[in-house]
């Protein structure tokens, strides 16, 4: 890009930048397109400041896929993956299962109905149910809901 350029000095010893007036063809002479030097020139700015950005994300003008990249890369930060509408979910599987084996293990045979309710109610009061069951109204019957959910799963 230093061919296109003058630098020529005024009577103040300033530096003086001008665009040469010669008109330079990009393609061979099959289309006969002429673009002047100043088209030229910010045709070539562009073309740095885009290889800037594909630097900025770590791209390197060596690899073939670097544009693709970089529209990729520029796709995403403009149009990010959609979070889920709501709150997170407390109970997954594992809580599930284990809560399951919990009741399970404390219940008494004789007596399931009562007794899941009985170590349902107990369970709420310690750790870390407690924290999955907190500003639930009736923690629980929350309890007791998500273990019959994790047996029905179970069953199936």
């Amino acid at each position: 890009m230093s061919d296109l350029i003058d630098k020529n000095l005024d009577a103040n010893g300033k530096v003086q930048i001008k665009f040469s007036q010669e008109p330079i063809r990009t393609k061979p002479v099959e289309s006969a397109t002429y673009y002047s030097t100043e088209k030229y020139a910010h045709d070539e700015l562009l073309r740095l400041k885009m290889r800037v950005l594909a630097h900025s994300f770590d791209l390197h003008n060596d690899d073939p896929d670097t544009w693709f990249y970089l529209a990729l890369n520029l796709a995403q930060l403009h149009y990010p993956e959609p979070k889920k509408a709501g709150r997170k979910l407390k109970w997954n599987n594992q809580h599930r299962l284990l809560l399951l084996n919990e009741v399970d293990r404390m219940v008494d045979p004789s007596d399931s109905t009562n007794g899941v309710n009985r170590v349902c109610k107990k369970l709420a009061k310690t750790q870390p149910w407690q924290l999955l069951v907190e500003g639930v109204g009736n923690p629980s019957e929350a309890l007791r809901a998500q273990y019959y959910i994790a047996k029905d799963k179970i069953k199936k």
